[in-house]
């Protein structure tokens, strides 16, 4: 097998975890819909109200696919300059359609809504006031953008410098946190957000992989994640440290546990899975549409019943299907090529 086609290999759970982050999202988003509907499952309805811990998964995955794509590049200001450009054209291309989209759907609704939103903000991505977004998903994209920017400065320094200077910086992350944590009168800051943990938890583990690629950790990795979400959702530790103590730490178990599994061959994800791994940046920004026009076409009517909770459910089905093979055309036949052709230049 050739070097490339070993490294697409190993990322084959990688991209199952980026559909199952989406689709947890995708979850989380329509449960007010189901809800409405008259479904009633307790199954459904706790797995979809913890579906914003997806936003964990995708962050944790991230620092990981950003250390395997860079780490074997020349450390040159060329590499730098490509790596911005690749990864601004990645997120803005991909983004602009769904954020004029969501746009005109708001302005045929209710115009004066808009009024109200960050416009310069949802276009640049500097805002993650998600209340003030015309696509309240965008917020994490914000947090994406600073990640990548942190992550430039790792092309001025040699490979072997950055193993001790990233451990380093996580200190500092931590010790900031940590700080403003404990201290009520200092105003919380993006620029040292815990979210930056989980996004280098995964750079951690590409790094340290030689030594964390061992069998005997996948019976540990597994308890750990059970641990930390079992924990995190019975505390609700839904906002700042305590989140990325619990639902960071098994996002990032949960990648390690899929990496070992792909790494020791136990199981490798088809490619029904990678296929929406690929597209899961379009089911992640097209879903709201999609959830809004599901709910204005009607569509949401025919499915309403309080007397039969299979009509709800295969309503919710019905959902999350539209968006599953939504995302898979438009990634397809649009995103793709339009990304392909814009770096070529």
């Amino acid at each position: 097998m050739q070097p490339s086609q070993q490294r697409t290999h190993l990322l084959s759970n990688i991209q199952l975890l980026r559909a199952l982050a989406a689709l947890l999202v995708l979850l989380h988003h329509a449960l007010p819909h189901y809800t409405v509907m008259g479904g009633h499952s307790p199954l459904i309805e706790t797995l979809s109200m913890w579906g914003f811990l997806g936003v964990d998964i995708f962050f944790v995955i991230s620092g990981y696919i950003m250390a395997y794509t860079t780490f074997n590049k020349p450390r040159t200001s060329e590499q730098a300059l490509r790596f911005l450009k690749h990864r601004l054209v990645r997120i803005y291309l991909g983004y602009w359609p769904f954020l004029l989209a969501m746009a005109l759907i708001l302005y045929i609704k209710d115009s004066q809504k808009l009024f109200g939103l960050d416009w310069a903000g949802s276009f640049f991505l500097t805002q993650i006031d998600m209340f003030k977004l015309i696509l309240p998903v965008s917020w994490s994209l914000s947090y994406e953008l600073y990640f990548y920017l942190l992550f430039l400065f790792t092309f001025s320094v040699s490979l072997k410098r950055l193993y001790g200077l990233i451990p380093l910086f996580v200190t500092f992350i931590a010790g900031m946190v940590l700080y403003a944590e404990s201290s009520p009168n200092l105003q919380h800051s993006f620029f040292y957000s815990p979210f930056l943990l989980e996004f280098f938890s995964g750079v951690l583990i590409y790094m340290y992989r030689s030594y964390l690629m061992k069998i005997w950790l996948l019976p540990v990795t597994f308890l750990l994640m059970v641990l930390a979400y079992g924990y995190g959702i019975t505390y609700e530790t839904k906002n700042g440290l305590l989140r990325i103590l619990t639902f960071g730490v098994g996002a990032s178990s949960l990648v390690l546990f899929a990496t070992l599994l792909e790494t020791k061959r136990l199981y490798r994800a088809g490619k029904p899975f990678t296929s929406l791994g690929d597209a899961s940046y379009t089911l992640y920004l097209s879903h709201l549409i999609i959830l809004e026009l599901f709910y204005s076409t009607g569509l949401r009517g025919l499915f309403s019943s309080n007397e039969n909770p299979w009509i709800p459910a295969f309503g919710l089905l019905s959902i999350v299907l539209l968006c599953i093979i939504f995302s898979l055309i438009y990634y397809r036949r649009i995103e793709k090529p339009l990304y392909l052709k814009a770096i070529r230049y």
